[in-house]
């Protein structure tokens, strides 16, 4: 009876003589059945123990490279101190998800024991039940900085709810009326907002000072691994005649000499590079315009101007003098 709807109770009720209404019927269901409330608990953290992440986007699409575009952040908080950092992009791809990891540990300037997720496809690839199979390219990113990871239970966000309540403090605090030029411009733009403001508070429920529980989390952490994660995209491409790949909507000139050869594309957030045998031989800055041809193609000379016709040359006549005319009058 407790999965039986108010509309079907109805029809069962009228087989035994009911003429009320389907309204009655569902009043009074509410009352036999009381919502059920999950009870939540508290968990404790340990400085350095575990890290918070979780993709969001920002609720309002600013013009950039003379576009409106989606902005994403991959939030990272620490439980422990409140404390967080963020990565965005224009995209959530799986090198960006990873890109934001190695940035966060950089800036923690250590690893923790733990990182906590929500069921995200750059995470967890296939999940039956509590059998997860971990996305490959995470795996990688696991290895080289040797951390655990713990995908969270579907549908319920409070697991991870440090990070919950620092995406709600950033759509708040930092997102409102900010304007900017370019993705790096928007990356200074919070690093003063999250040095200066974010981590300077006073924890709302905890009544510390964040910062000062920061430097214990910092204190605490494993050392970064001595080689940086390369989260780069790669793809082998063959260069065509004119010399131009294509990424993202643009395009970048490999050198002349790897024309009909068989390169490496590579690319992040900020650049775009071309490597040949191990070598990078090109390298540009990544333009979010599509269209852009980088560097820009020769133009094709304008024709000469026309020849200026000859000059007609005028024969000067000299009027007679009026005394002239007077004698034939005369």
């Amino acid at each position: 009876m407790a999965q039986i709807k108010a509309p079907r109770a109805t029809e069962v009720l009228r087989e035994y003589g009911y003429g009320g209404s389907v309204d009655v019927v569902r009043r009074r269901l509410r009352e036999l059945r009381p919502p059920s409330v999950r009870p939540a608990q508290r968990t404790g953290y340990r400085p350095g123990q575990v890290l918070q992440l979780d993709w969001a986007e920002m609720p309002t699409r600013p013009k950039v490279a003379g576009r409106e575009r989606r902005v994403y952040a991959l939030l990272a908080s620490l439980p422990y101190s409140g404390a967080q950092t963020a990565f965005f992009s224009f995209e959530m791809t799986i090198e960006s998800f990873l890109e934001g990891h190695a940035r966060a540990f950089e800036w923690l300037e250590g690893v923790p024991r733990e990182c906590v997720y929500d069921n995200l496809r750059s995470v967890v690839a296939r999940r039956e039940r509590d059998e997860i199979t971990w996305n490959q390219r995470f795996l990688h990113l696991r290895g080289h900085y040797a951390f655990h990871a713990t995908a969270c239970t579907p549908a319920t966000p409070r697991e991870k709810g440090s990070v919950e309540a620092a995406v709600r403090y950033l759509m708040t605090g930092f997102w409102p009326a900010r304007r900017f030029g370019s993705l790096g411009e928007l990356d200074g733009q919070y690093a003063d907002w999250r040095d200066e403001v974010c981590n300077r508070r006073r924890h709302a429920s905890g009544r510390f000072l964040v910062e000062q529980r920061l430097e214990e989390e910092r204190r605490a952490l494993r050392p970064l691994p001595p080689e940086r994660f390369d989260w780069s995209a790669a793809r082998l491409v063959r260069v065509p005649a004119d010399g131009y790949l294509r990424h993202g909507g643009c395009f970048y000139r490999a050198p002349a000499s790897l024309v009909q050869q068989r390169v490496e594309l590579r690319a992040n957030r900020d650049e775009v590079w071309i490597r040949a045998h191990g070598i990078t031989r090109a390298h540009y800055h990544r333009c979010y315009q599509p269209g852009t041809w980088l560097p820009a193609p020769i133009m094709r000379p304008e024709p000469p101007p026309p020849a200026a016709p000859p000059a007609k040359l005028s024969s000067a006549i000299t009027p007679p003098e009026l005394s002239d005319y007077a004698e034939l009058c005369a």
